[in-house]
């Protein structure tokens, strides 16, 4: 069975979180190739799109010059988090980047019963939850956040406005923990930085594990920020990372011993170990990253391969 097909269907979408949280690819011995491309986004893709291109390639980052603060980057991280929605949402692996990748559109989006063509939505669909729910299948197209049409629905100048709206997405449409305002502030503050003025918006840039290794630092400097007294901030970040390490496992399919010390590093931040000690094994693990890399699923012809050896 195609493992798109598989994804999008409801009694698989544990998959999705477990991958976030690295178990979902502990089903690889030490030393034998992956079973299965553990990679979540991949339950989202249009069957008619090329699945190699849309998990290796994204969007031009579209960020205004200067405006990529300390904060922004948090609200990029949490922005690439499954579990800052919650519900049915983080049980389905769905971050707003799934929807929104890197901060764009995404027209190869597509999840049973909530979408009408690929790179569609309906937002008041009651699947995640029923305070939105208006039992109308209305799927509109995907906004892409850097476009003057995807700014149409909520006035991002007026000061609080965003913000306002951004948490009663998490709490009304997807059933999420009320986030707090220091969470809020800095996902407004990246999605404000997003702006089509500074790229070329039609273009397409690489997906790359040194995104991820900077989304992990960036959580790193935040836990360092609020100094893991704002316990429900700190959980929030510390959730991110291993996100964020749960892709980066998932990509490195079969390569043991990166994995290995992946899975140790997320168990590190589970149990709130000093930034420090995390960052000087993040540090250690970087060249062996770099010199895999070639071996990942980053690689188009080795995604190709794992991917058509699947479906044989």
């Amino acid at each position: 069975m195609d493992q798109r097909r598989r994804g999008l269907n409801p009694a698989h979408w544990v998959v999705g979180i477990v991958t976030g949280l690295i178990a979902a690819c502990a089903a690889y011995g030490p030393s034998s190739a992956p079973s299965l491309v553990q990679i979540t986004a991949l339950q989202w893709i249009a069957e008619d799109a090329d699945p190699v291109a849309a998990l290796t390639t994204q969007p031009a980052t579209c960020l205004k010059s200067g405006s990529f603060s300390a904060q922004a980057r948090g609200g990029e991280l949490l922005f690439n988090s499954p579990l800052l929605l919650g519900g049915q949402a983080a049980k389905a692996g769905l971050s707003c980047a799934a929807c929104h990748q890197n901060g764009r559109g995404n027209p190869h989006f597509v999840f049973a019963g909530v979408t009408g063509e690929a790179g569609t939505a309906d937002v008041t669909h009651g699947l995640f939850g029923p305070a939105r729910a208006d039992e109308v299948f209305n799927p509109v197209t995907i906004p892409d956040l850097a476009l003057a049409s995807g700014r149409t629905r909520v006035d991002r100048d007026q000061p609080g406005t965003l913000e306002a709206f951004l948490s009663a997405q998490i709490v009304e449409e997807f059933e999420g923990s009320a986030p707090t305002p220091a969470m809020i502030a800095a996902l407004a503050s990246y999605i404000r930085a997003l702006d089509a003025e500074a790229c070329e918006p039609a273009s397409v840039e690489r997906q790359s594990w040194q995104q991820e290794l900077d989304r992990i630092r960036t959580g790193l400097d935040a836990l360092d920020r609020l100094g893991r007294t704002d316990k429900a901030g700190s959980a929030a970040y510390a959730l991110a990372i291993r996100a964020s390490l749960g892709r980066l496992h998932a990509r490195y399919a079969g390569i043991s011993a990166v994995q290995a010390e992946l899975e140790r590093l997320s168990l590190i931040v589970r149990d709130g170990a000093p930034t420090a000690e995390i960052e000087m094994a993040l540090k250690a693990l970087k060249p062996e990253l770099a010199e895999q890399a070639a071996r990942s699923l980053y690689t188009p012809e080795r995604l190709s391969n794992a991917l058509a050896a699947e479906a044989d």
